[in-house]
């Protein structure tokens, strides 16, 4: 060691002897962690984070700025104060919010955390208003026939279902001495099958028409029910319905609007409020088909 470290040690040393007691010295260590040395941000951080874990429970979320704070139905006014999300509106767990898709058995709504869950409601079902389908969940999406509905026919008697359609009769025995029109389940006078146009009994075609069954596109008529899918009748002749002709007619189910009408790509059609409709399809935007009518 040289002089001039000698000169250096022993001025130091003659402070820490006059800093404490004779006999007393004592020497606490410290390490150096640069991981803490960040830590104290970091902290804040750490807090941060374990805030914003419970604000996914429910409680509160973390914020440096608004956008962290994003509204839905649920929470509406976010805003960031003091690093915690606060909203103007929180609605409670389990309120309904947004559209709901009617007939899909489920229901959106709110939950604890404040989004918006889908939770099953199997009293959502979807109803056709029709004994001849069944009721079910999203129903409209796979259409299952009824063949126990019972359901009064357009002739105004109580049939059942075959298929989807509601008919009076399947068989001759059936229709207590009319012969029953199988293609259309439905309960006839025997003129109705010899091949002759028997315009006294009513016929208004060939065993069509009238009391018969309705009569094809071309052939004679005096009112739309003589034709088939009430086409309109025009000079006692029947037309193939259309969706311009201002009635319900053919697969329609509402006055030239639902069915193909409303899947007509270059021109679609769809009904209005408490107009009838099949599906949902058949409706105008804003509304859905329940119970056989658009309704909102």
């Amino acid at each position: 060691m040289n002089r001039m470290s000698w000169l250096l040690v022993v001025p130091l040393a003659l402070v820490s002897a006059l800093s404490v007691p004779a006999g007393c010295v004592e020497f606490d260590t410290y390490f150096f962690d640069e991981s803490l040395n960040v830590g104290g941000a970091g902290g804040d951080g750490g807090v941060g984070g374990g805030t914003g874990g419970v604000g996914g429970t429910g409680g509160v979320m973390a914020c440096t700025t608004q956008t962290d704070c994003p509204n839905n139905e649920c929470r509406i006014g976010g805003m960031c104060n003091a690093g915690t999300c606060e909203w103007a509106t929180e609605v409670a767990a389990g309120t309904p919010v947004g559209a709901q898709v009617y007939g899909d058995c489920k229901q959106q709504q709110c939950d604890a955390s404040g989004s918006v869950t889908l939770v099953e409601d199997l009293a959502d079902v979807y109803d056709w208003g029709n004994p001849c389908f069944k009721d079910a969940c999203s129903a409209w999406a796979n259409e299952e026939s009824d063949p126990t509905g019972v359901c009064t026919t357009d002739w105004k008697v109580i049939g059942l279902c075959s298929g989807f359609k509601c008919i009076e009769c399947t068989k001759d025995s059936e229709c207590n001495g009319k012969t029953c029109a199988i293609s259309i389940g439905k309960c006839v006078p025997s003129h109705c099958t010899n091949g002759n146009p028997d315009t006294v009994s009513g016929e208004t075609g060939v065993d069509c028409g009238g009391p018969c069954v309705p009569c094809a596109v071309g052939m004679g008529c005096k009112m739309r029910d003589d034709c088939e899918g009430e086409g309109v009748c025009i000079g006692q002749v029947c037309q193939a319905p259309t969706c311009g002709d201002t009635v319900r007619n053919g697969d329609e189910t509402g006055p030239d609007c639902g069915g193909t009408c409303a899947a007509d790509m270059s021109n679609p059609k769809k009904c209005g409020k408490s107009i009838g409709c099949h599906v949902p399809e058949d409706c105008q935007a804003g509304l859905s088909c329940k119970s056989g009518k658009c309704e909102e």
